[in-house]
């Protein structure tokens, strides 16, 4: 129970930070802002007109969240089974650590930010534009 609330815990705080994202950036004419989310989008970067906010896109976010969870259990049960006693409180506590640094930026991310929050990202468009708008997609790691 506690390596799947510690996969859950560091998977939401991974999820909100992008670090690892796909970057999505429609050619428009206006200021468009940037879809973000890996595997799924999930977010924007800011709207048009306050950049401490943004649009969360639920389906997106929960679909992350499960698939950044099975990873993260994954290295948590692969980290587990290690014998080495010096190894084994190293890996214990850098998953403590993570779940501390994951609660820290899960509360910056819901307090600080304004998030507009919608169901799916409606192709980009934004219930805004009726065309397909003509996206590039970038991968960022670490960005």
């Amino acid at each position: 129970m506690k390596k799947n609330l510690a996969a859950l815990c560091i998977a939401v705080g991974f999820t909100l930070t992008n670090l690892v994202t796909f970057k999505y950036v429609c050619v428009t004419d206006e200021r468009w802002p940037k879809f973000l989310g890996f595997p799924f989008v999930q977010s924007t970067d800011s709207t048009w007109v306050f950049s401490m906010s943004g649009d969360l896109f639920i389906k997106g976010f929960i679909a992350n969240i499960l698939f950044w969870s099975l990873v993260f259990y994954g290295l948590i049960h692969l980290l587990d089974s290690v014998k080495h006693r010096v190894y084994r409180i190293f890996a214990k506590s850098t998953i403590v650590l993570l779940c501390l640094l994951s609660l820290v930026v899960i509360y910056f991310e819901s307090t600080v930010f304004n998030w507009n929050l919608q169901w799916d990202h409606d192709n980009f468009k934004m219930n805004y534009y009726q065309e397909d708008l003509d996206c590039k997609q970038t991968f960022t790691f670490f960005d």
